[in-house]
């Protein structure tokens, strides 16, 4: 039984004349006839009572009519679906992100796609610092990163926001109240940086400042993430460097200071491995240069 089989049964059904039921299917009456036999031949009943007047549903016909409708209603609406999976605007993307972007551009990112794509589902996956890592396993589809030096040539990077480096320090330290900060005026502060990351990248930030600026400070104290850092901070640890949208974590207890001396930027956006064949990959991208 093929779906031309219920479209050509269902037609001649509407129609009750075969020829005007040919002219609609674009096919000659002979052939139509000829598939109607065959359809019987297949069933093993006939499907209709043909006199010169009038086409009428046999028994057997009236009783099969309504399921053929159902049917080719449903190979519509498959069609359909297939044809919106194809086009990228249906279907499950798996989105990696880094903790970094929780406050920086995954809320505006995830909200957008929403909006401008509702038949994209996004499956969210956390990764601490080595969203890229996820790309090349074949974890994720695609991952939201802070880029904090230049990204390999494997992966296509779409830019959404670009934010200056800042100093996080206890709330109550002197230099809490600065305007603006350098290398010298750190020397001496200690410093907290990310556990075990493995080169990984806020890790390779730090470093990067550490070179530009020649900046020399052994890690005093590490931790997973940057909240944790943050509340270390909180508590008169040390200092850290974090990125503008952290500023609105732990407020009161930490003072955040523009690192300017010189100043560094870190760059957020998505990332794809190059050439990403995933339906969805156009919309991801557009969303991503639409928020830059």
């Amino acid at each position: 039984m093929e779906i031309r089989q219920i479209e050509i049964f269902v037609t001649v059904a509407d129609e009750r004349h075969f020829r005007r039921a040919a002219d609609r299917l674009y096919m000659s009456e002979q052939a139509l006839g000829q598939q109607i036999r065959k359809f019987e031949g297949e069933l093993g009943f006939r499907l209709f009572d043909r006199s010169t007047r009038s086409v009428e549903l046999t028994p057997e016909g009236a009783a099969l009519i309504d399921d053929a409708r159902r049917l080719l209603a449903q190979a519509a609406r498959t069609e359909d679906t297939a044809r919106h999976i194809a086009a990228g605007e249906l279907g499950t993307v798996r989105l990696g992100y880094e903790s970094s972007t929780v406050v920086s551009i995954l809320p505006k990112f995830v909200i957008a796609m929403r909006a401008e794509h509702p038949g994209i589902d996004l499956m969210l996956i956390e990764h601490n610092k080595a969203g890229l890592a996820s790309l090349d396993s074949g974890e994720t589809d695609a991952c939201l990163i802070a880029c904090y030096s230049s990204i390999p040539k494997r992966f296509e990077f779409h830019l959404v926001k670009r934010e200056l480096a800042y100093v996080a320090l206890p709330a109550g330290h002197p230099l809490a109240q600065s305007d603006g900060l350098g290398v010298n005026d750190l020397k001496g502060v200690p410093f907290l940086g990310y556990a075990d990351a493995n080169g990984e990248s806020p890790n390779r930030f730090m470093a990067q400042l550490f070179t530009n600026v020649a900046l020399e400070a052994p890690i005093q104290h590490e931790a997973d993430s940057y909240v944790a850092l943050l509340g270390l901070v909180s508590a008169g640890m040390g200092f850290t460097f974090v990125t503008g949208s952290m500023r609105k974590l732990f407020a009161g207890e930490v003072a955040y200071v523009p690192f300017i001396d010189p100043a560094v930027y870190v760059d957020y956006g998505l990332a794809l491995r190059v050439g990403e064949t995933l339906p969805a990959a156009d919309a991801l991208r557009a969303v991503a240069d639409k928020l830059a």
